[in-house]
């Protein structure tokens, strides 16, 4: 009897644990690698969390605020002279934005920028939220494209 009871609790320990892993609390106060190319079309926004052995040309990191807002930052590679032809993803800070809903379990988040601009786009989408760790152990999130809610062109007239 007290064997199921020890059971119960570890189980019951493990639900609470996976549950506390919501976005927030899992992703702020922390440094994410974007892996995904393309942010404007992409069905999935993928992201490692951050570490100097992951640094290679043009790395973009960014930092999720506990105020809503983004901030990011490029790094490359120290033994990297340079690169050309190469289209930086660049984001109005003043505009992207995100916000949790944890009774959805969704995000949602406004992009506004552009490849070497931040005048190419403008969306906000709704994301789900996954997180899991990769093959070294290193923490790591998707999100995955729920709906798009508006996205315009900002090259076209």
């Amino acid at each position: 009897m007290f064997y199921r009871f020890q059971v119960f609790v570890f189980l019951l320990f493990v639900s609470v644990v996976s549950q506390g892993q919501d976005f927030k609390s899992f992703v702020l106060n922390k440094k994410w690698i974007l892996v995904t190319e393309k942010v404007d079309t992409a069905k999935t926004l993928k992201f490692v969390a951050y570490d100097k052995a992951k640094i290679s040309l043009n790395t973009m990191i960014w930092d999720f605020q506990s105020n809503g807002r983004l901030e990011y930052d490029y790094q490359s590679d120290e033994d990297i002279d340079a690169c050309l032809g190469v289209d930086f993803l660049d984001l109005d800070v003043d505009v992207c934005t995100w916000r949790y809903n944890p009774s959805t379990q969704t995000l949602q988040m406004t992009l506004k920028g552009g490849f070497a601009s931040i005048d190419d786009f403008i969306l906000k989408n709704e994301y789900t939220f996954s997180n899991s760790l990769d093959e070294y152990e290193m923490p790591q999130f998707e999100l995955s494209l729920k709906r798009k809610i508006f996205f315009k062109d900002l090259t076209k007239n």
